[in-house]
């Protein structure tokens, strides 16, 4: 109770209920976790984990983490706590949920996620687990109808002999990006880890589809518990990779390599981010300032023009920003009568980063007096 107690008042967004599931024909305990200064006109991502007494906590404060540094979306976490073995356990004899792991498979996508979603506004959907439920999380790929297009498997209770079932899916790929991860160490651990290294052999017979964003760690060396806990940080970080923010080695590998195109550079990003996620995320600052920074260094104006354009429409709209963009795209092409007026225009709206108005007076001046840069 105490444990329960400092839980919930370090996560005061977390609430605990009592399912009452047709499909198991019981009631389970559920964790569900929602942000801070959550909004039901935002759409979130869903993260479902199966072994809630063991990775709820860590994965609430990974996301937190991340959110803090805008390197992964806020996100809606549920945990299923207090699961017999009997209902998450694959045997190697059969091979596939059967029984009470049937029925608790058929809870989690039938009856647990449309319950969220019928809570909250849910966009792309994860599921997490270790152990037995580690694998288990497996079969939801081959559901006629799968319900997520994440997977993280951490230290999973394996049967090799599946793996050929589920390469085949990974293979076959799907409309929307998937994305799989799975780590497994050896230490106090050896038999899970021999078979989890054949299992995933297995998974690797047939190459994966263009849309799957496949990866396996090794973590040969670690302890389960520290390995499940790395392993954990590196797949979210993975998974959300796109949804960063442009830093230095981005810039400097995919951005400043451009020669054209670089406008379209941050608008495919932002494109991707929504495609992935269900998120509508307005362009950072950061961002635009990398984009407009390759513009300048490739003097691809017609980029600088479109750019303009995305940000008066991507929530820059009552800045000085598009209209600065357009005025020095006016000038650089040598159109200086519009890039006057249009600096004029600019110098009405509020400044923002490096546009002030003691810097638009130097170009309104400039281009009075002249002169031509």
């Amino acid at each position: 109770m105490v444990t329960l107690w400092a839980f919930q008042s370090i996560f005061a967004q977390y609430t605990t209920e009592s399912f009452s599931s047709a499909k198991m024909g019981k009631k389970q305990k559920i964790g569900i976790y929602k942000p801070e200064k959550y909004s039901d006109k935002q759409t979130y991502p869903l993260l479902v984990v199966l072994s809630g007494e063991t990775l709820m906590e860590s994965v609430i404060s990974m996301v937190r983490y991340y959110e803090q540094f805008d390197e992964m979306p806020k996100c809606i976490v549920v945990g299923v706590f207090d699961v017999p073995l009997e209902d998450i356990a694959i045997t190697e004899e059969v091979g596939r949920p059967i029984n009470e792991s049937a029925r608790f498979f058929e809870f989690v996508s039938a009856e647990l996620v449309p319950y969220i979603e019928g809570k909250f506004p849910i966009g792309m959907k994860a599921i997490i687990g270790s152990e037995q439920a580690g694998f288990l999380l497996n079969y939801y790929m081959i559901s006629p109808k799968p319900v997520f297009n994440t997977y993280i498997s951490l230290n999973p209770v394996t049967v090799p002999r599946m793996g050929d079932q589920f390469a085949a899916v990974l293979a076959e790929g799907t409309a929307k990006r998937t994305f799989y991860y799975m780590a497994t160490s050896d230490v106090e651990n050896k038999l899970n880890y021999d078979t989890a290294l054949r299992f995933e052999k297995s998974l690797r017979s047939t190459p994966a589809h263009e849309s799957v964003e496949y990866h396996f760690v090794d973590m040969k060396g670690q302890s389960v518990n520290a390995a499940k806990i790395e392993a954990l940080a590196q797949a979210l970080d993975l998974c959300f990779d796109v949804y960063k923010p442009i830093g230095a080695k981005e810039f400097k590998t995919k951005m400043e390599t451009l020669s054209t195109g670089v406008f379209e550079y941050l608008e495919e990003k932002y494109n991707t981010i929504e495609k992935y996620f269900g998120i509508k995320k307005k362009p950072l600052l950061n961002d635009i300032m990398a984009d407009y920074t390759a513009i300048n260094s490739t003097a691809d104006w017609e980029s600088l023009k479109k750019l303009s354009k995305y940000v008066e429409d991507n929530g820059y709209g009552k800045t000085a920003m598009p209209q600065f963009f357009m005025a020095e795209y006016y000038e650089k092409t040598s159109d200086y009568k519009k890039a006057l007026k249009t600096y004029q225009k600019a110098y009405t709206q509020a400044n923002i980063d490096f546009i002030t108005g003691d810097l638009i007076t130097e170009r309104i001046n400039r281009l009075k007096s002249g002169g031509k840069k």
